[in-house]
């Protein structure tokens, strides 16, 4: 640090001051900057997880897959598998429209264990509309415990099933998720969204940060637009970096990565600038829009209110 006592010959102490004032503050903004640079490390090298006893997938897919023939495809999943997906039952007798179940494994609650997030994605015409449920499965030493909406044991995961309509907006966190791995904090972080056609984009809109909430056991929607915070850290990486995606291991490297897509950051930004959006005008149905975000609104007069 400057010591403004130790003058410099021919300058005065009030410059000597001025100076050490401005070389003090270089060296904290400094220090500061280094402490937040070092709070993370993030990478798209995602640890290995230890899979329960048992087989691959949870015992409820294990009994659907025996006894109905929609679900064979249970049967064929490895305990290697990162990912392991295929149809379940017709929703529509003669509609050919099946529920799309898309297992993904990821360390959901960073202990080590393998879970298995789930996505269930439920057509509502043969155009790729469709709406969805997820429900977790977390890795324990004797078997996997279910963390979802109230459904009976001996039926799939999908919206229609127990209370999954009543019960949707706790557990519909995101399709197609991805990882990105906080090394030093030996953490995981989910990037999802809810792509075109997907009935909850206009309410839902942007890529969506999430993260273990242990005092909830489930995951939690953190605001990537808080300046400074953890998330906007994930987000920032994910835009140059891409976030890893749960993948087959026959899949292609340029396969296993998730790409940023500036157009759905866009489309958040309308929706959040927009007064007449789902989230702007039910946010007790949708979630309040980050006031970050709607800051931001107001900054860049794109805000009609």
């Amino acid at each position: 640090m400057c010591n403004e006592n130790r003058l410099i010959p021919g300058k005065p102490r009030y410059l000597m001051r001025k100076i050490c004032l401005f070389m003090n503050g270089l060296v904290l903004a400094a220090a500061t900057s280094t402490a937040q640079g070092a709070s993370m490390q993030l990478t798209l090298d995602i640890p290995d997880c230890r899979m329960p006893p048992g087989k691959p997938l949870p015992d409820k897919y294990q009994a659907l897959a025996r006894k109905e023939k929609e679900f064979a495809w249970v049967r064929d999943a490895k305990p290697g598998d990162h990912a392991v997906s295929g149809n379940g039952w017709e929703r529509v007798d003669g509609a050919s429209n099946h529920t799309w179940f898309a297992f993904s494994k990821i360390d959901l609650d960073n202990d080590g264990m393998c879970d298995w997030y789930l996505h269930a994605a439920s057509p509502l015409s043969s155009g790729g509309d469709r709406d969805s449920i997820n429900t977790l499965y977390l890795g324990r030493k004797n078997g996997w415990l279910r963390v979802g909406a109230t459904v009976a044991a001996n039926k799939p995961d999908e919206l229609g099933f127990g209370k999954t309509d009543e019960q949707q907006a706790q557990y519909l966190f995101g399709e197609e998720v991805s990882v990105i791995h906080d090394a030093k904090n030996r953490v995981n972080y989910l990037v999802g969204a809810f792509y075109n056609r997907h009935v909850q984009r206009d309410s839902m809109p942007g890529y969506r940060i999430l993260a273990w909430d242990a005092g909830r056991n489930t995951l939690r929607l953190l605001d990537k637009w808080e300046p400074g915070s953890q998330a906007a850290e994930v987000y920032a990486f994910f835009k140059a970096h891409g976030a890893r995606l749960p993948a087959a291991k026959t899949a292609a490297q340029e396969d296993t990565v998730d790409r940023f897509d500036g157009e759905i950051e866009q489309f958040e930004l309308k929706q959040a600038c927009s007064p007449d959006s789902p989230q702007r005008s039910s946010p007790e149905l949708y979630g309040a829009v980050s006031r970050h975000l709607l800051a931001r609104c107001k900054r860049s007069g794109s805000d009609a209110r």
